[in-house]
């Protein structure tokens, strides 16, 4: 999963309300998972919560269970508290929000 950097797409919403810099550091997450070699679900979650530090990212998967948290040094402002969705479908992969599922 998550082989290809093509064909990746986000929801209006996300689009709306993600800051673009914090979009293209949930695909590097990503990324930086397949290039550690792991073994990565078609679904993957990040949980975003504001900290004093900046963005707090809890990237989890369900199989196999895996989860790690970052911080993303951002201006509070910058700081949303929102669950986030990313799936592969093999096709495309898609970031949207749970509520847009």
């Amino acid at each position: 999963m998550f082989q290809s950097k093509n064909n990746r797409y986000v929801t209006r919403s996300v689009d709306n309300t993600v800051p673009i810099e914090t979009q293209f550091f949930l695909w590097s997450l990503i990324d930086e998972q397949v290039q550690n070699g792991n073994t990565l679900d078609y679904f993957q979650k990040f949980e975003l919560k504001a900290t004093e530090k900046g963005q707090e990212i809890l990237h989890s998967q369900e199989e196999p269970q895996w989860s790690q948290v970052t911080v993303m040094a951002v201006p509070s402002e910058c700081c949303i508290n929102k669950t986030i969705w990313v799936i592969d479908s093999d096709d495309y992969q898609t970031m949207l929000f749970p509520e847009e599922y």
